[in-house]
């Protein structure tokens, strides 16, 4: 049965990724005008075990040590970085309007798209829940 919602599990952590993303970056447009401020965004990342990647092991010396988390909520997690490559206004902020604002559009394009994409599977599994009756 759980292969049935597969798809819109990894589906629905792309669509917090672009949430979250958004999020960072409406935070952005709010401080265009703060002095000394530095933009953030999020990155994509992997959350590849070190053992399979680097052919080591690390141990937990702490009962409050992260864990490595399970396989789907690794599908799309999100980094927060200082994105300080659009350069420095004279009052020491980094933030660039223009360009913030095209990462908003092209994160909200992505997150339009995934959405399209979670509704058709979903039509489709409430086409096959009702014997194709399409109702």
């Amino acid at each position: 049965m759980s292969d049935l919602f597969s798809a819109v599990g990894s589906l629905h952590s792309a669509l917090d990724y672009h949430l979250e993303r958004h999020t960072v970056l409406s935070s952005n447009v709010a401080h265009v005008d703060t002095p000394g401020y530095h933009p953030h965004d999020l990155r994509r990342v992997d959350n590849v075990d070190f053992s399979s990647a680097l052919s080591v092991a690390m141990d937990r010396t702490n009962s409050a040590h992260f864990q490595t988390p399970n396989a789907d909520a690794a599908a799309l997690e999100g980094r927060v970085f200082e994105d300080l490559s659009a350069g420095a206004g004279n009052d020491g902020n980094y933030v660039s309007l223009d360009r913030e604002a095209a990462k908003v559009a092209a994160n909200q394009l992505r997150y339009d798209v995934v959405s399209a994409v979670v509704s058709a599977e979903l039509s489709q599994l409430r086409f096959a829940a009702t014997d194709a009756k399409g109702g």
